[in-house]
């Protein structure tokens, strides 16, 4: 068992284990999804950043300014992903502008994109790219999506638990990230991620979890780790 530090857009303590650690024989993510709930996948996460410069003009000059070309990007973003986006759909891309500042002559912003499985992201960075126009587009940080089968010996283990404790397994597919996106690239091993607690709630300021909720969790995971420890390696 592994306590790991920081959120996944560098996550340390994750990097650090598949650094040093040879792969396990199975993983459970420890992330909020609901004592019934198991969860199988996330979206992909991709931080732009875009800096433009503009010589210095008049107000009236019809030329565009730093602010307005910084405008323009964060419209072409949303162009490029398509006009399917969603930040509810698993299998949908979305964008969230994180930061904007800027005047005339100097602009930046700050893009968070999610990316679902098989999103093709050369294609969006080389189009974005040929838009930047006087800018230039720097990527930040990305990790890729990630999605594990329902068949998976981690994702059995944890539904026949929750079954044994009275309740109905979930399985889902959320549009955030977690350690599982960081992991599972260097390590192809079964995997699901599981934990009592609102999803919804993450990072606001009601963010909690029912004492109720997270005993039937401990219970769950209790019987859960006592059957796959008799597993070993993908079946």
């Amino acid at each position: 068992m592994a306590g790991t530090v920081e959120e996944e857009r560098r996550s340390r303590g994750a990097a650090h284990l598949v650094e040093t650690l040879a792969a396990p024989d199975l993983l459970v993510v420890g992330e909020p999804g609901g004592w019934s709930s198991v969860v199988l996948g996330y979206k992909g996460k991709l931080d732009l950043d875009y800096q433009v410069r503009r010589p210095s003009t008049h107000s009236t000059n019809p030329a565009p300014k730093a602010g307005e070309l910084a405008v323009a990007f964060w419209q072409d973003v949303l162009e490029e992903l398509g006009p399917d986006r969603d930040h509810a759909r698993f299998d949908a891309p979305a964008a969230t502008l994180r930061r904007v500042e800027g005047d005339m002559l100097e602009a930046s912003l700050t893009v968070d994109c999610r990316l679902p499985p098989g999103f093709d992201r050369d294609r969006f960075l080389a189009a974005l790219d040929r838009r930047a126009g006087d800018g230039t587009v720097t990527v930040l940080h990305h990790v890729p999506a990630v999605r594990a089968g329902r068949a998976n010996p981690v994702a059995r283990g944890l539904s026949a638990a929750i079954r044994r404790h009275g309740g109905h397994p979930r399985p889902l597919l959320k549009t955030g990230t977690a350690d599982m996106n960081l992991v599972a690239p260097s390590w192809p091993v079964p995997m699901a991620a599981y934990g009592p607690g609102d999803s919804t709630l993450d990072h606001t300021d009601d963010e909690h979890v029912e004492v109720e909720e997270y005993l039937r969790a401990v219970a769950v995971l209790t019987t859960a780790l006592d059957e796959l420890a008799g597993v070993t390696g993908p079946d």
